[in-house]
């Protein structure tokens, strides 16, 4: 007898477990679909990625060589394109496309706007180099109080970045005239421990070349004689003298 109630009890639960299944097996079959077909889309995914950025790589390549061959029309259309992928190559196509500007066609502020454009991509080193090369670009144009606002967020990250824009900035002071000011910042970078030698060195050069401070005094010269020195050839009334 307990067999027969065993027996029944095992079909009970088959049949309730069929009837789940009629009713909610479809959820795993989805559950399935979407795993595999996660995997695949993944899989997809990493491939295209990897084909795409062999195709950029190939392109970047080919536009550098069109420069190194001074096809600069070619390039800067190639350069440009890239820029127009947002890349992570697309920074340093900008510092390409900007020497197109300056090299190929010799125009300098449109030089200058293609780094300024790739300064605000991100917070790298590439970045940063194009933000310096600009104001290097337009440092004629700008007050030192422009320079320093646009090389604002280089100054204090003791880096090379910091000195080099420093020194720029120095160099701008010195033009305008302000001496006080450049001599101090020279100053500063010929002993500073985050500046590179080739900076320790202009700064000696640039100081160098400043006149000293107005600190020596001139030599005393002789005092002069306050008293008139005597009429030569007549005295009161007219009279000469004799001997």
């Amino acid at each position: 007898m307990a067999d027969i109630f065993e027996e029944v009890e095992e079909g009970i639960r088959q049949d309730k477990w069929a009837e789940r299944w009629r009713k909610y097996g479809v959820f795993a079959y989805l559950g399935a679909a979407l795993l595999l077909g996660g995997v695949g889309l993944n899989e997809y995914l990493t491939f295209s990625r990897a084909q795409a950025a062999e195709a950029n790589a190939a392109d970047f390549e080919a536009a550098l060589e069109r420069l190194n061959a001074g096809d600069y029309q070619a390039a800067g259309e190639q350069f440009d394109e890239l820029l127009a992928r947002d890349l992570n190559l697309s920074t340093l196509a900008a510092h390409y496309l900007a020497r197109v500007r300056l090299d190929g066609n010799g125009d300098a502020a449109a030089a200058a706007d293609v780094l300024a454009d790739a300064s605000i991509r991100g917070d790298g080193p590439a970045e940063k180099l194009a933000k310096l090369k600009a104001a290097y670009l337009l440092a004629d144009d700008l007050s030192r109080t422009e320079l320093e606002a646009m090389l604002g967020s280089l100054r204090g990250d003791d880096s090379a970045f910091d000195v080099l824009a420093l020194e720029l900035i120095a160099a701008k002071a010195l033009a305008e005239g302000d001496l006080a000011f450049a001599r101090a910042e020279f100053e500063y970078l010929r002993i500073a421990a985050n500046a590179p030698p080739g900076v320790q060195k202009r700064a000696d050069q640039a100081l160098a070349a400043m006149s000293p401070a107005s600190s020596a005094s001139a030599e005393p010269s002789e005092p002069e004689d306050p008293s008139p020195a005597p009429e030569t050839g007549a005295l009161d009334g007219g009279e000469e003298t004799t001997e």
